[in-house]
């Protein structure tokens, strides 16, 4: 018998062998494949997630442009797309505070489907607290993983998703704006009719077929901003009315007409409330017309302006922007020198820009100054009783051309007491360059006097100037007994300081330094008419949007 049942325990053994060996096999194939599958998912999610992050960096720099939740989520899908994927539920979610044009469409707005409370001031939307807005953009997707091993046993696929948050950069931008009475008749020598009435440049009345109207001095701003009154129908149009100056008419003396428009440009390319707007105006002092708090309704700006159709189609025109009376300061009436006697204070305009940004300071925004001038620096405070002729710096206060300031470029003087060490012909454009450094050197963090040649810390804005019309390269203001004679060019030379200064916080690297004068270079522009403007202020805005981009 025992040699019967060996033979069958030997044939026993090797099935069971065979099974255990079909079972691991069955084991090993289940590894394999849970491990291949394994990688098909990781692979998947380190895709998504990589291509997720670069998406939502795409859309904010689409945000900046101002698109839509909508297209910022169509555009996010075809990045997506792009990188060989095929998402679901795409979206591109924001602080939503678009009001829906059908109230009943979930979609728009706060609590619609492209909004997230998350990224509003406070978590909520409405915003709650103090906080301004911040351009954030959230992009989530979806995407379906087919597996190659575990449809075997019933599952063929998984869903995965990933989200990320990227910021666009938001614009803190200060128009600075000479109003000084020049500006308007610079306006009027552009060669061109700009009243319609067949005359050219006819800015001073008593042209062609109106020989009645005297003329409109050129030292009267009054009679030129109200000009613009009577056409935009604010001042009766008939001269037989009472109420009627004889003196006006409508004349090409239109003050900032072409600086309302090319503002215009400027401020369409806004995003509000993501960015804010300041308005300082400068002529004998700077005022701040509305600051970067308040800057960002994009009507309170329109009306600043003086412009429309850029925040509602349907508004009327306000008055805006006017040119400052000549000379503007109550201490040049009478006195025996030109202290007050200025009316471009162009060291309070700057000063007043570089001040918006600590007043009303917003770290992760780019920082921006654009200034408007026609001509040097010729006034300064220094102290606010305006009133008082002492309290203005005027170095030589005698009536000698140029006033209130030396006829080289090359001079700089140190501050006035009590400054240390101080300077006795400490004067405006010196003031005014000092301005122009405080507003565009390094700020503290970054500055090293190694890398620069500011003398201090400053603001670390980034500063592009404008200079408007002859006066900027032709000045006739200079006294015969200089020698050598002044310089014709003392306002282009102080605006392309500036322009350096806040091209790269350093105003010994000068872009304009080999370019002859009434030209363009760096991020100084020149325009010698006020037609000209337009295309300025597009140029300055693209180059604004592309430095923000990038």
């Amino acid at each position: 018998m025992k040699k019967l049942i060996s033979p069958m325990r030997a044939d026993n053994e090797r099935g069971q062998a065979l099974v255990l060996l079909a079972l691991a096999f069955i084991g090993l194939a289940a590894f394999i494949g849970l491990a291949v599958d394994s990688g098909i998912l990781f692979a998947n999610v380190g895709h998504l997630r990589r291509a997720v992050d670069s998406a939502s960096l795409a859309a904010a720099n689409q945000f900046r442009e101002g698109r839509t939740p909508a297209q910022l989520s169509a555009m996010a899908q075809e990045f997506l797309e792009l990188n060989g994927l095929s998402p679901t539920g795409v979206v591109a979610r924001i602080c939503d505070l678009a009001t829906p044009d059908d109230p009943l469409d979930p979609n728009d707005g706060p609590g619609g489907l492209y909004d997230d409370p998350s990224l509003c001031p406070g978590g909520t939307n409405p915003p709650s607290g103090s906080d301004p807005m911040r351009k954030f953009v959230r992009v989530e997707a979806q995407l379906p993983v087919y597996f190659a091993f575990l449809p075997i046993i019933g599952w063929d696929s998984v869903s995965i998703q990933a989200n990320a948050i990227s910021e666009a950069a938001s614009l803190d931008l200060v128009l600075v704006v000479d109003t000084s009475a020049s500006m308007a008749f610079d306006l009027c020598k552009d060669d061109l009719d700009n009243d319609g009435d067949g005359h050219f440049d006819d800015c001073k009345g008593g042209i062609g077929d109106e020989p009645e109207f005297p003329p409109i001095s050129e030292y009267d701003p009054e009679a030129c901003n109200n000009n613009r009154l009577k056409r935009l129908g604010l001042m009766p149009a008939d001269p037989a009315d009472p109420q009627y100056p004889d003196y006006l008419d409508d004349h090409d003396c239109h003050p900032f007409e072409e600086v309302r428009a090319a503002t215009k440009g400027l401020l369409s390319r806004m995003y509000f409330p993501y960015d804010r707007m300041a308005l300082v105006t400068y002529a004998a002092v700077e005022t701040e017309q509305i600051s970067l708090e308040d800057g960002t309704d994009c009507e309170v700006l329109e009306e600043a302006l003086g412009v429309n159709n850029v925040c509602l189609p349907t508004e009327p025109e306000p008055i805006g922007m006017q040119v400052s009376a000549e000379p503007g300061n109550p201490p040049c009436q009478g006195v025996a020198d030109p202290r007050g006697c200025g009316n471009t204070n162009t060291a309070e305009g700057l000063t007043m820009a570089g001040n918006q940004f600590g007043w009303y300071i917003r770290e992760e925004a780019v920082w921006i100054v654009i200034l408007l001038s026609d001509g040097a620096a010729n006034a300064t405070r220094l102290a606010a009783d305006v009133s008082d002729p002492d309290s203005w710096l005027c170095p030589a206060a005698t009536w000698v051309q140029p006033f209130c300031r030396d006829p080289w470029s090359t001079t700089r003087h140190s501050p006035p007491p009590p400054v240390p060490p101080g300077d006795p012909n400490y004067d405006t454009d010196d003031a005014a360059r000092d301005a122009a450094d405080f507003v565009g050197c390094p700020d503290a963090q970054s500055f090293d006097p190694a890398l620069t040649d500011c003398d201090a810390s400053g603001q670390g804005a980034v500063i592009f100037t404008i200079g408007l019309g002859d006066l900027m390269i032709n000045s006739t203001a200079c006294d015969p007994s200089y020698s050598p004679t002044c310089e014709p060019d003392l306002g282009e030379k102080l605006l392309r300081y500036a322009a350096a200064v806040g091209d790269d916080g350093d105003p010994g690297t000068d872009a304009c330094s080999s370019t002859g004068a009434g030209n363009s270079c760096g991020n100084y522009y020149f325009s010698p008419t006020g037609s000209g403007l337009l295309k300025v202020f597009e140029a300055i805005a693209s180059r604004i949007f592309t430095r923000i981009t990038h």
